[in-house]
């Protein structure tokens, strides 16, 4: 049987990283100043950089459902018989309601779609274990089900924006609390908790925060069954960097620099860092895949 493995472009760390293999993309959009552009098709990171930084008015939205379903149906037109397709989390957004329907209404027992209850490599990695569990002959379904019960394995996933002001035009805080924020210079720790994101405090040093994230991720997932990524949206240089070596000496070298997804990118907006970690492959990193 000819199954194939769909995703959406909330799981990229490398957007070339996919292209190697024989899993799909359906690109996620970002709309600028009303016009619509497609994640890694129309736009890149530094396009959409330059637009936020430039003052655009950012948003997002669920794609059309023609679109979808012209997607699925082009794929099966291929000759694939099965598809399991992974979304971002439904805490983010009600792209995995609107794909769960499609299946339901126009694709029966022929599309699988499952609820990554994450995104960036979390997400990447329930992308490769089912493109790994379905070279061994694993039935799609059991794929699902095992992704679905090993949520609290998930790993962790932590961030911080350079300010409020995206989080503000996004509607998650209001103008009031934006604008004492960045006057003062503090910025807020998300975190990605039971698959929705939440405030887990604020702080003023970037650089000492990510090195918390680090330390305490490395105490409760170990480096031989976990990845840590360290995502970056235009984040200043000198902290960046500083992360990196940091990463570098505390994991050995084994850490996968990514980029933060557009669409969250378009939330968080540019100067955003963080770390995400997630749980590897079957026994292997994520890097290899990468």
């Amino acid at each position: 049987m000819k199954i194939l493995v769909s995703t959406d472009t909330s799981c990229l760390v490398n957007y070339e990283a996919l292209k190697k293999y024989e899993i799909s993309v359906f690109p996620l959009n970002v709309i600028i100043d009303g016009e619509e552009y497609l994640d890694g098709v129309t736009i890149n990171q530094d396009q959409l950089k330059d637009a936020m930084r430039g003052g655009k008015n950012i948003k997002t939205s669920t794609p059309p459902l023609g679109e979808i379903i012209d997607y699925f149906e082009n794929l099966f037109a291929k000759g694939y018989e099965k598809i399991i397709h992974f979304t971002i989390s439904s805490k983010l957004s009600s792209m995995y309601e609107l794909f769960k329907n499609v299946a339901e209404q126009n694709f029966k027992d022929k599309l699988v779609v499952v609820d990554s209850y994450s995104l960036s490599s979390n997400m990447l990695s329930h992308v490769f274990y089912a493109y790994d569990e379905i070279a061994k002959g694993t039935p799609i379904e059991e794929i699902a089900s095992v992704i679905e019960n090993g949520r609290n394995k998930m790993g962790s996933f932590v961030f911080i924006p350079e300010n409020l002001t995206a989080l503000k035009n996004g509607g998650r805080i209001s103008p009031t609390v934006a604008l004492i924020g960045n006057t003062i210079g503090i910025k807020p720790v998300i975190v990605l908790k039971d698959g929705a994101l939440e405030k887990d405090g604020i702080i003023k040093n970037v650089k000492r925060a990510m090195i918390d994230a680090l330390d305490l991720g490395l105490k409760e997932f170990s480096k031989e069954e976990y990845d840590y990524t360290i995502i970056n949206f235009d984040c200043n240089e000198k902290v960046a960097q500083y992360v990196y070596d940091y990463a570098e000496n505390l994991l050995g070298g084994k850490y996968i620099k990514g980029v933060v997804p557009i669409n969250a990118c378009a939330h968080c907006g540019p100067g955003t860092i963080g770390v995400v970690v997630s749980p590897k492959i079957n026994g292997k990193s994520l890097i290899e895949f990468l």
